[in-house]
């Protein structure tokens, strides 16, 4: 009895798909929550019609560097991925400055996401860069 799928079947030289170990797809989905975080926080608030509130607030106005901003940025922050990030949930949102780059206002997330069935504590960074106004997260 053949277990090979109809495009296995149809394509019988094509490399077959080996299903990844727990560390790998663990890894996956960690990337692919990263990847939506920056996605979701380069949109800016009011942008979509359908979410008017998907993205973040448009900060320009504000003075660099003051306490209010970064804690309004913060705010924010963790405001957008508890309403279109449901795979994680935020412990905590740190301002990280950096004295080498005074643009960039960088931020630690202490972060849950359930891998394997547990809950797993995940570090994610971002920074928002003051040049290009990319929100960059690592």
């Amino acid at each position: 009895m053949r277990r090979d799928s109809l495009f296995e079947r149809l394509e019988p030289d094509a490399p077959r798909y080996q299903p990844a170990c727990a560390s790998e797809q663990a890894s996956q989905r960690i990337e692919a929550i990263k990847r939506h975080l920056e996605q979701l926080l380069n949109a800016r608030e009011g942008c979509s019609q359908s979410s008017p509130e998907l993205g973040l607030r448009d900060f320009n106005g504000a003075s660099q560097g003051s306490n209010e901003l970064v804690i309004a940025i913060s705010a924010d922050i963790r405001r957008s991925i508890e309403a279109f990030e449901p795979r994680i949930n935020v412990i905590a949102v740190r301002f990280q400055p950096d004295p080498d780059e005074p643009q960039r206002l960088s931020f630690h997330l202490d972060c849950q996401v359930q891998l394997d069935h547990r809950d797993q504590q995940v570090q994610i960074d971002v920074a928002l860069h003051g040049r290009d106004g990319y929100t960059r997260v690592t």
